[in-house]
C-alpha cells in the first residue's frame, strides 16, 4: 500500500498561537519526527508581511528553516494561500518571485496552494510559476462536500489538464464529513484526475482518524496530520493516533511510539492550554457548516457564556458563515461611509456616564456598582447586553461587535432601554428585520489606524465596543467617562493590545477623562468605586 503522511502541526496548529513555537519545542519535535519514518513536515505558511505580530512559522523563510536542525531525508513542505496571491499588489509570477527561490536554493521540496472552488482557475498560474522553480506542487481545494460530483469532476478535469500539480488535495474545512461524503468525493475526483490524491481532515465530529483510513481504503494516498490533532477549530487527525493505525492494520513501517514522549510532555499541556479538540459546540458548527474558526474565538477567553455561544451557534445555522470572516465588518471596508440615523451631539452633556464592560470585577463589585449609581446617578452605558447589572440601573445598551451582536440578539428584544447600534451592521449581519422597543442608529465604520468622532457615526481601528461607546460619549459632551468590569488581560493578548492601542488613539484627539473604578490591566487612570466621584 502506498500513503505519504504529512504532518502539519506547526502550520494548522498556528491558529492557537499565531504561529509562534518556542524552538526549544521544535527541535524536540524533528528529532521525534526524525524516528517516526513520517514522509513530509509542512512547517507552515509562506506569506507576505503582515500588519500584525505573527511568529516565525507563519512566513517559514528559507532563512528559518535553515536555521533548523531537519533529518536530511525527511521532506519539508510550506503552504501559500491563493488568495493571499491573487489579492496582492503584484502579478503572479512577482508575488511567486518575491516568496520564492529557486529549489535548488531552498529546503523546501513542496509547496501546497489553498484554494477556494471559486479560485482554482486562477491558480493555474501560481502552480506554473512553482513548477518553473522546480517545487513539487500541491492544490488544496477547501470545502469540497457542498459541491456535487459533477463540480468535483470539472474541477479535477482542469487541474488535470495543467500537467503541473502532483498531488491533489481535498480538505474537510467545516469538519463536518463522515465516511460517506469522502467516499463520495474522492470517487469524484478520481473519475477525472489520474494523479495522488490527498485528504485533510478536521475533528470537529470526532470523525478525523476515522475519515482519513476511509479516505485510504478509497484509493488517498497523501494524509495529513498533526500531533495530538492541533489545529484550527476542533483540530485535525492525531499524527500519534493515525501512526498506530497504519502500523497495526497495513503493518507500514510508522514508528509512532517516537512520538509519545513529546505528546505526553509537550502537546498535552498545548492542548489543556489553548483548549483544541473536539466538542459540542464543534459538533454543532460542522452539522451547520459554521466555520469552525468562529468557534475557536468564541471558547477564547471566558468573553462568552455557554447560553450565548449556544444562541450564536443557533443564530448563525441560518446565515452562510462557512467563510470565516476575520475582519467582522465586510461592509466597512473601502471607503464607504457608514452613516447613522442618530445624531449623538449633546446626547450627554456635562454629565458622567458610568460604562459598564463584562469582565469578572462587574459581578465582584455588583453591590457597590449598584451604590455608586444610586448616589451619584451617572449616565449608565451597558456594553451589549450586559449580565451584571439590573436593566433598571442602565440608561441605554450599545453594541458594535458583530460575535457579540449575534450571540445576544434575542436578548435585544427584550430591553425596555434604548439600544446604540449601527444599524447597517446588525442588518448585513443578521439579515432580517429588527424588532427594538427603541433604538439609537449611530454609524461605525473600521480602518486601520484611524479613530475619528463625527456626530451620526465613528471610524474605529476595531470593532471594539468600547471605542464605539467612547465615540458616541465625546460627541454627546460627557463630563468625564468611568469604568466598570474593564479587566483587561495578559499583556501579550490580542484583546489587551488592541484596547490600549485604542485608547491611545482616542487619547491623542480628546480631552475627556477616563477613570477606571475597578481594577484594570488596561492603560487607564485608576481609581475606585469606594471613594465617589473622579
Amino acid at each position: 500500500m502506498k500513503v505519504k503522511v504529512l504532518d502539519c502541526t506547526f502550520r494548522d496548529g498556528g491558529y492557537y498561537n499565531k504561529w509562534d513555537f518556542d524552538i526549544s519545542l521544535v527541535q524536540k519535535y524533528l528529532h521525534a519526527i526524525a524516528g517516526t519514518n513520517i514522509d513530509i513536515i509542512e512547517l507552515g505558511f509562506r506569506n507576505f508581511p503582515q500588519n500584525k505580530f505573527l511568529g516565525a512559522f507563519a512566513y517559514t523563510t528559507d532563512t528559518h528553516i535553515d536555521s533548523l536542525n531537519i533529518d536530511k531525508g525527511i521532506f519539508v513542505g510550506v503552504m501559500i494561500d491563493a488568495g493571499s496571491i491573487l489579492n496582492s499588489s503584484f502579478s503572479i509570477d512577482e508575488a511567486i518571485n518575491i516568496l520564492f527561490q529557486e529549489k535548488s536554493k531552498s529546503r523546501v521540496d513542496l509547496v501546497r496552494v489553498a484554494t477556494h472552488f471559486n479560485c482554482v482557475e486562477q491558480c493555474k498560474e501560481i502552480v506554473q510559476a512553482l513548477k518553473r522553480l522546480r517545487y513539487k506542487v500541491g492544490l488544496n481545494l477547501m470545502q469540497p462536500n457542498t459541491k456535487s460530483n459533477e463540480e468535483l469532476s470539472k474541477v479535477a478535469r482542469l487541474v488535470e489538464s495543467w500537467d503541473s500539480v502532483d498531488v491533489l488535495y481535498f480538505a474537510d474545512s467545516l469538519g463536518g464529513m463522515d465516511s460517506n461524503d469522502v467516499t463520495r468525493i474522492v470517487s469524484a475526483l478520481k473519475s477525472d484526475w489520474t494523479s495522488d490524491i490527498g485528504f485533510h481532515a478536521h475533528n470537529n465530529k470526532g470523525l478525523a482518524v476515522l475519515n482519513s483510513l476511509t479516505a485510504i481504503e478509497n484509493g488517498v494516498t497523501w494524509i495529513d496530520c498533526t500531533i495530538l490533532g492541533m489545529g484550527r477549530g476542533a483540530g485535525n487527525t492525531q499524527t500519534e493516533n493515525l501512526l498506530l493505525e497504519l502500523e497495526q492494520r497495513y503493518q507500514l513501517n510508522y514508528q509512532a511510539n517516537a512520538l509519545f514522549d513529546l505528546v505526553l510532555s509537550d502537546f498535552v499541556p498545548l492542548k489543556n492550554y489553548y483548549h483544541w479538540g473536539e466538542g459540542l459546540l464543534y459538533s454543532l458548527a460542522a452539522i451547520n457548516d459554521i466555520h469552525p474558526t468562529y468557534i475557536q474565538e468564541m471558547l477564547a477567553g471566558d468573553r462568552y457564556s455557554n447560553n450565548e455561544m449556544l444562541q450564536a451557534v443557533d443564530f448563525m445555522s441560518s446565515l452562510d458563515t462557512s467563510h470565516y470572516d476575520q475582519d467582522l465588518l465586510l461592509h466597512a471596508r473601502g471607503n464607504t461611509v457608514n452613516k447613522g440615523s442618530w445624531n449623538a451631539k449633546g446626547w450627554c452633556s456635562n454629565k458622567e456616564v458610568l460604562v459598564l464592560g463584562s469582565g469578572a470585577s462587574l459581578q465582584t463589585y455588583q453591590k457597590d456598582i449598584i451604590q455608586y449609581i444610586k448616589i451619584y446617578q451617572p449616565v449608565v452605558v451597558s456594553l451589549n447586553v450586559g449580565r451584571g447589572i439590573p436593566e433598571e440601573f442602565v440608561n441605554i445598551y450599545l453594541s458594535s461587535n458583530q460575535s457579540k451582536m449575534i450571540a445576544e440578539y434575542n436578548l435585544y428584544t427584550q430591553l425596555n432601554k434604548p439600544l446604540v447600534i449601527p444599524k447597517l451592521l446588525l442588518e448585513k449581519v443578521v439579515n432580517k428585520s429588527v424588532t427594538i422597543n427603541e433604538l439609537w442608529d449611530y454609524g461605525l465604520n473600521i480602518k486601520h489606524d484611524t479613530f475619528t468622532i463625527n456626530e451620526t457615526e465613528c471610524t474605529l481601528p476595531y470593532e471594539l465596543s468600547i471605542g464605539y461607546a467612547l465615540s458616541l460619549i465625546d460627541m454627546g459632551g460627557a463630563k468625564n467617562i468611568s469604568l466598570v468590569g474593564f479587566d483587561g488581560y495578559d499583556r501579550d493578548d490580542i484583546g489587551q493590545i488592541r484596547m490600549n492601542e485604542l485608547l491611545d488613539l482616542f487619547n491623542k484627539q480628546s480631552l475627556m477623562p477616563i477613570t477606571a473604578l475597578t481594577p484594570t490591566t488596561y492603560r487607564i487612570s485608576q481609581g475606585s468605586i469606594y471613594a465617589g466621584r473622579p
